[in-house]
């Protein structure tokens, strides 16, 4: 019985330590290897913040952070995190697992829509305006991809070239979710615009993108020699379907 007290006020003691830790030194015990490095660190472990984070190559600033130590009795570690950078403004709930998954719910974020470039499955795409995603539900693993989403995607005041001037498009809203055959489809929803756009975009992790839309032949000017080349469907619409590599 004395043992088992001894070993309580022991763990106890541990915990103590590191939720006081200031989050300055425990940064300093991270390995060179991770690649990472911070600037204008205060506050502890548990709530804290940073001017500067700086990871293998990418660099964040003005990092907010608390975390949730209770979160570890489910096998995670999480908490909240806000995020007000030029690019990307981020606030709300992640939680990471000892397997790696990643977790996020109630997650804001706020992006200039240029950023995604380098994700998309076509090359010579260049995007403007803003990017707005509320997520509900996220899981993400980097060897099985998205296991679970559900969020809400807002393109506001959009601009896209492919390899020629940009084209103002306007507003679009897409949903975010996975499907019963874990597969990650991004869905166009109905709203008026100068694009009259449908269809689907399915993620199949980690290779392919099918991408599945159509527009009517009522669109600017610039766009109408463009769309041409697309094939004509039965009601009118004009139809891009292709199977692209996945840049991740």
């Amino acid at each position: 019985m004395f043992t088992k007290l001894r070993l309580f006020y022991f763990l106890l003691f541990i915990f103590f330590v590191i939720s006081t830790l200031p989050a300055r030194t425990a940064l300093s015990f991270i390995p060179n290897s991770v690649g990472l490095k911070a600037n204008g660190v205060s506050g502890s472990v548990w709530n804290g913040s940073a001017a500067s984070l700086f990871l293998r190559g990418q660099s964040i600033n003005n990092v907010e952070w608390s975390i949730n130590p209770f979160h570890i009795f489910t096998g995670k570690v999480g908490g909240s995190v806000v995020i007000d950078d030029s690019r990307a403004e981020i606030d709300g709930s992640w939680k990471a697992g000892f397997d790696g998954t990643l977790y996020a719910d109630d997650l804001f974020v706020k992006m200039n829509a240029e950023h995604i470039e380098a994700f998309l499955p076509m090359r010579n795409v260049k995007l403007q305006g803003n990017i707005l995603a509320e997520i509900n539900e996220l899981a993400f693993s980097q060897e099985q991809g998205p296991l679970a989403l559900d969020a809400k995607i807002n393109w506001n005041n959009s601009a896209a070239s492919i390899a020629g001037p940009m084209i103002s498009l306007g507003n679009f809203s897409f949903l975010a979710e996975q499907t019963e055959s874990n597969q990650t489809r991004l869905l166009a929803l109905p709203s008026k615009n100068l694009v009259d756009l449908k269809g689907q975009l399915i993620v199949n992790w980690p290779s392919t993108v099918n991408v599945d839309f159509s527009l009517t032949e009522n669109v600017p000017e610039q766009l109408k020699s463009t769309i041409a080349f697309l094939k004509k469907g039965d009601d009118g619409r004009r139809v891009f379907q292709a199977e692209l590599p996945l840049r991740r």
